[in-house]
């Protein structure tokens, strides 16, 4: 049992270390990215999201080539090393050239964050599609699943809004060229802090990628079936329509969606519409690192003996009211008001159950997808982890890219100036900043919902499943040891 918990510890730690990373990554491509580009160096919002929009098309292509690619890929480090190793630089060097933009014109810009945006997200995958795709190998147990995806994104979003903190009350703070909250347009902060941060990056994708390297035997090696060019794109399609999965992918897409739209507006709402200085964001930033706390311990509490489908949908809908219904109230009246000694607190409140519940939804949306590689194992006979991660890597890219190009299309339909202070903007184009974002996060959150009503496979099944790739262990080297097992 020693052995064991020692095992999970090391697991988790190494899942930690890719959330951390990508949650550094994610944090300032949601919450600055548009920010930087279209306030700062001036490049329309609408063309910054085109550039996110049209790199995401590029990752709906390469996502699932990559993940295909990974399952087949023979190596004496297994499939999904290579991959990771392979990743460790670039991604920290694109992300820091996000950061340190050259003087350029609209096309320059556009096209600038454009390619490397592509490169990076490319590199990306490089990571999170193998890394994830470790999961259903290293373990089958039905909630260690889930607790172990809860480690890696509580530990993305306690890295990101510990860069966020350090973002406004640091790179970002008010100075004396910047004061009353203008210290959001200060562009050497966003240089120096992409620097330091892609140091971080670099540090965990090597920490995640050799830690991870022990439990090479226990892998599973691939299938080499001689299958032709047009016989693998006919599974690859066939195993992309299966019903969970595309239930999964419908629920993460507008989960993605709505999470994306929330991150890139972030700083417009909170500076903006509710007025908050950079001081407070950064209280407010530092208070969320609570909710990474909340989420680790409540989820093994919330999941226990339950099925995660109807955890997922009911903090969905808790989650769609804390988001929307502060602002629906504040545009008619019902809500206290920028003079209000209680707006912050509350709002500070409101904060940190929002990302709990952000980081709940999302863990239990990859756990979800780990059962559903056993089901695919056990219909088909092939291990497809890096297929149907991919899925998965696609859907929380989406949140960055979609986000962004929403964002961008938003405050130009709401004629919101650049170069402003939150002094400077017409209460109307507040107000319908406002009705807009809370009616469409309210729209994409029904939809995210809606998705995940056709997912079928439950604890039951999923006990099914592992009994029979244990039955069958001599074809399927790919269950961890079996104190892990249902």
């Amino acid at each position: 049992e020693g052995a064991d918990v020692l095992r999970i510890n090391r697991l988790r730690m190494s899942f930690g270390a890719s959330g951390a990373q990508g949650g550094i990554i994610s944090n300032g491509v949601g919450y600055f990215l548009l920010l930087y580009y279209s306030q700062v160096l001036g490049l329309d919002p609408a063309l910054a999201g085109l550039a996110m929009m049209i790199s995401m098309i590029v990752d709906a292509i390469s996502d699932p080539l990559i993940g295909r690619w990974s399952d087949r890929f023979s190596h004496k480090l297994g499939r999904r090393h290579p991959f990771l190793f392979a990743s460790v630089l670039p991604i920290p060097i694109l992300y820091f050239l996000l950061w340190d933009v050259p003087e350029l014109d609209q096309t320059g810009l556009f096209f600038y964050l454009l390619i490397v945006t592509i490169l990076l997200r490319l590199s990306i995958t490089l990571h999170s599609i193998p890394f994830n795709s470790l999961l259903p190998e290293l373990t089958s147990d039905y909630d260690e699943r889930t607790k172990l995806t809860t480690t890696r994104i509580a530990s993305a979003w306690f890295s990101g809004c510990l860069v966020s903190v350090l973002m406004y009350g640091w790179w970002l703070a008010d100075t004396a060229a910047y004061p009353d909250g203008s210290g959001i347009m200060r562009a050497e902060g966003y240089v120096a802090a992409g620097g330091t941060t892609a140091v971080v990056i670099f540090l965990c994708l090597g920490f995640a990628a050799f830690s991870t390297r022990r439990y090479i035997p226990e892998l599973s090696r691939p299938k080499l079936t001689g299958t032709s060019v047009k016989d693998s794109l006919r599974q690859m399609r066939k195993t992309l329509v299966e019903r969970n999965l595309l239930a999964i992918f419908v629920c993460g897409l507008f989960g993605a969606v709505a999470t994306g739209t929330y991150n890139s507006l972030w700083p417009y709402m909170q500076s903006f519409f509710w007025n908050f200085d950079t001081q407070q964001l950064s209280i407010m930033m530092a208070s969320q690192v609570i909710a990474a706390v909340m989420a680790f311990s409540l989820m093994p509490l919330l999941t226990r003996q339950r099925e995660k489908k109807g955890v997922y949908l009911l903090l969905s809908v808790v989650s769609a009211l804390v988001v929307t219904a502060p602002v629906f109230l504040r545009n008619i009246d019902l809500f206290p008001s920028s003079q209000s000694e209680l707006l912050f607190p509350l709002m500070l409140l409101m904060g940190v159950v929002e990302v709990m519940l952000f980081i709940m939804t999302s863990a239990l949306l990859v756990s979800m997808m780990a059962d559903v590689t056993d089901h695919r194992a056990v219909e088909t006979g092939l291990r497809e982890e890096g297929l149907l991660f991919s899925v998965e890597s696609f859907i929380s890219k989406v949140s960055a890219g979609v986000g962004v190009w929403i964002g961008g299309l938003i405050l130009s339909a709401v004629s919101f100036p650049r170069d402003a202070n939150s002094t400077d903007i017409d209460t109307l184009v507040l107000s319908d900043l406002g009705w807009i974002y809370a009616i469409l996060l309210l729209i994409v959150y029904g939809l995210s919902i809606l998705g995940l009503l056709a997912f079928r496979l439950n604890r039951s099944e999923h006990s099914q499943n592992i009994s029979s790739l244990d039955a069958d262990a001599t074809d399927f080297h790919t269950l961890a040891k079996p104190s892990h097992r249902d």
